[in-house]
């Protein structure tokens, strides 16, 4: 359990610098470019976005679940991983042009602004393959020191480069030189961590590859086109992109707080990966306190935004009272998207992949007919009450099919508990006239005594905590 809290540091603070700093760059290109410039350059990154999750594959999942099972198979794994993509890389980067140039007719200097965007987001994908490799052998301070220094020179090159009134092009390549720099540092930890100067290319482990990997390629397909598909039906319903921007901020609000929360998720895959085939009892035993942990970490947050919800969206600058209702509803939310998180991990981690797809399947159908439904009635909380509705579908579906598959059963009644009293301590300093920035101190202030006076968190759990810590 030391490894897994030293993984979720490390993981958390991946995931803290990566916002700070892509809050800072986006700060800094809207500060110095024109909106022409600057809609070219956003046009390129989620182009390039395109490209990465179309190169990733499910390949990292793959060495991550299988490295940690077989640390001796990783350098073949790596090797392999990296000629896949950089197949798939040259196919979208062709189908690119073909689109780009053709159907949309961009200019030579508009097609290398994006491709320079595109070589960035290849460059990610292919760290993801050194990235996975650390995260099977559980040491994943390497992704937290290699990547920090990358983004600080990245940073500098584009803040020189504007200042400097350089063109277009070399503000992407700035950007760029993140992953680009981050590779090479990845690479040269690789070398001598797996051994990769021994590794060969395999056919017969690229087919398998390929053929544990296509269904995790097909989830994230559905996965991406399910967290886009509200803002699309909110934008197609009610007639103009203007409707779209309260929901995207709470959303992307929101997101961030998520993103912070998945750093266990991330250390726990390859412990679960390495546990399913060898110990069951141990397996069980992660799981039903994944589950805990997660609704733990969760549920306070949950709480915490939404009974404050305006308050938080308008802290900067004025929103508007609809993205505090999205906010709200999707604070909700928050706990379900964690769980079921965690149960695409279990899935994943016992080789049943596929199932995800059939899971994800339903999700998007699901998230389509209610933002069908609720968007005309609610208009954009409607979109967020469909978000709310699928997640909870997907979320008994998931754990139904984990209880029948496995034996698995996440322990409801301790994470309601935990649900309740987070909830009933927001409430209680709800009704006090508490200042926005005491609120999380009062908060937590109040949650301690009622989850101890409740008994869903006791002085002996806090001592069994520490005692998995130290194991």
């Amino acid at each position: 359990m030391k490894t897994i809290v030293r993984n979720t540091i490390f993981m958390n603070l991946f995931n803290v610098f990566g916002r700070a700093s892509g809050f800072l760059r986006y700060a800094v290109l809207v500060y110095f470019l024109s909106d022409p410039d600057y809609a070219l350059i956003t046009f390129g990154f989620s182009f390039g976005r395109m490209c990465r999750h179309f190169m990733d594959g499910g390949l990292d999942n793959l060495i991550t679940r299988d490295g940690a099972r077989s640390p001796e198979k990783i350098p073949s794994f790596l090797l392999n991983s990296f000629i896949l993509k950089a197949i798939l890389g040259a196919l979208f980067f062709i189908a690119a042009y073909f689109y780009l140039y053709g159907a949309r007719g961009l200019s030579p200097r508009e097609l290398a602004v994006v491709y320079v965007s595109m070589i960035g987001s290849g460059m990610t994908s292919m760290t993801g393959v050194m990235r996975s490799g650390f995260s099977a052998i559980e040491r994943m301070e390497y992704i937290f020191y290699t990547n920090t220094p990358s983004r600080m020179i990245s940073i500098a090159a584009l803040l020189a480069v504007l200042y400097f009134k350089l063109s277009l092009i070399w503000a992407a390549w700035a950007v760029a030189l993140e992953p680009i720099i981050w590779l090479g540092a990845m690479a040269y930890c690789s070398v001598g961590r797996f051994s990769l100067r021994r590794a060969s290319a395999s056919w017969g482990a690229i087919v398998y590859m390929i053929s544990e990997s296509w269904a995790l390629a097909v989830f994230g397909f559905f996965n991406i086109f399910y967290l886009s598909l509200d803002v699309i039906m909110i934008e197609y319903l009610m007639g103009g992109r203007e409707a779209v921007a309260p929901y995207t901020l709470a959303s992307l609000f929101m997101e961030g707080v998520s993103l912070l929360l998945t750093g266990y998720i991330f250390a726990v895959f390859p412990v679960f990966s390495r546990y399913y085939p060898r110990d069951e009892d141990a397996f069980r035993r992660l799981f039903r306190q994944s589950c805990v942990i997660m609704t733990a970490a969760a549920a306070p947050v949950s709480a915490l935004l939404f009974f404050w919800a305006d308050g938080w969206m308008n802290f900067i600058r004025e929103t508007g009272p609809v993205s505090s209702q999205v906010m709200s509803i999707l604070a909700i939310n928050t706990v379900l998207s964690m769980l079921n998180t965690l149960l695409v991990v279990v899935f994943t981690a016992r080789d049943r992949q596929r199932w995800l797809v059939a899971f994800t399947g339903l999700a998007v159908t699901v998230s389509f007919t209610t933002n069908w439904v609720m968007i005309p009635i609610y208009q954009q909380p409607g979109g967020a009450i469909a978000t709310l509705i699928s997640q909870a579908l997907l979320f008994m579906v998931m754990a139904f099919s984990c209880r029948r598959l496995f034996g698995l059963t996440p322990p409801f009644a301790r994470m309601g508990g935990l649900l309740a009293v987070s909830f009933a301590a927001g409430a209680a300093v709800k009704c006090l006239p508490v200042p926005l920035l005491a609120v999380p101190f009062c908060y937590a202030a109040a949650l301690t005594p009622i989850a101890h006076f409740t008994g869903v968190f006791t002085l002996n759990d806090a001592r069994r905590f520490q005692t998995m810590l130290k194991a």
